[in-house]
């Protein structure tokens, strides 16, 4: 069976590959998971992963793009999710907010998940993501010109306007291995307002591919390589390869390299009742922005417990 899906997963890859050589316009930051700590957090950026490992957790991440660079991205993300008591569907909660320059946004969404049984070792569980945009640009706050000269386009505020965001997902797995295919974030974003026909920006339709596989090495070291495949209507397709090397004593660290030329360091440790903390890093080592700032930082604490009492198996993913 595994060699069947991985036959489906190479179909799905070259797919891509070849609708990159047909994208064409601006490669943007936000086609990268909003965590870049996602591989411990798969529920991020999959629906269907909630409520998976019969564990209730939350999780709350703090990410500073491009250190130094007044106005650029921050993102922070609350989530919480939780399995239902029959251990065959999970529901969860979804908070990010997302500030850049003046313009701010913040979304409300919220997962359901439900799984079926293949055979004795695999599992197909399907995701639905559903909810709210909030969005306010601020335009009245930026000044473009020194001079002090207005600009109509920024006469008046676009405010506290709704857009609906739509998701799903699917992953197959078993105790080690998983391939993953969601649309975690389909919004619809054009709203007439002030002017004609005004977009907040570009409508993602994102789909993230991904696959895994945990490899048990002696002295109880465990090794997950992780593939994350990305692909937006529009935009080139974007790769990040990335591993985790478990440790004894709850101690995990990993390490991505992307596409567009930056590398993430990230590590975790996960005390004995159950809360988490992580940091992660990103530099652009080949990109022209690494000689204005300082990098890419994310902090994370989370929290999982076992909310029926049960004996439950080690989460990886």
């Amino acid at each position: 069976m595994v060699r069947k899906y991985l036959h489906i997963v190479i179909l799905i890859f070259s797919l891509l590959s070849l609708a990159e050589k047909q994208a064409k316009g601006q490669e943007l930051q936000e086609l990268f998971p909003w965590t870049m700590q996602y591989m411990s957090n798969m529920h991020t950026i999959n629906p269907a992963f909630v409520g998976m490992w019969d564990r209730a957790g939350f999780m709350l991440s703090t990410r500073k793009d491009y250190v130094t660079i007044n106005g650029a991205k921050l993102y922070q993300q609350f989530t919480y999710n939780t399995p239902i008591r029959d251990h065959e569907s999970g529901i969860g909660v979804n908070v990010i907010r997302r500030n850049v320059g003046y313009e701010k946004q913040l979304s409300l969404t919220f997962d359901y998940s439900y799984q079926v049984r293949l055979d004795m070792y695999y599992y197909l569980r399907f995701g639905l993501r559903m909810g709210v945009v909030n969005y306010s640009p601020n335009l009245t706050d930026y000044r473009l010109y020194p001079d002090g000269i207005p600009d109509s386009e920024f006469s008046t505020d676009i405010t506290h306007q709704f857009m609906t965001a739509v998701g799903f997902g699917a992953v197959i797995y078993d105790d080690q291995y998983y391939v993953s295919l969601s649309i975690p974030q389909f919004v619809s974003n054009t709203f007439q307002i002030n002017r004609t026909g005004y977009s907040s920006l570009q409508e993602f339709k994102t789909a993230y591919l991904s696959t895994g596989y945990l490899f048990h090495l002696p002295m109880s070291v465990m090794l997950r390589p992780n593939i994350l495949v990305i692909g937006t209507i529009g935009k080139p397709v974007r790769f990040d390869v990335a591993s985790v090397v478990y440790l004894p004593n709850n101690l995990q660290f990993g390490m991505n390299f992307r596409s567009n030329g930056s590398t993430c360091f990230s590590g975790q440790y996960t005390f004995s009742d159950g809360l988490r903390i992580g940091f992660a890093a990103d530099y652009a080592f080949f990109q022209d922005i690494r000689k204005f700032q300082l990098g890419t930082y994310e902090i994370m604490v989370g929290y999982d417990f076992n909310i029926y009492r049960k004996s439950s198996r080690p989460t990886y993913f």
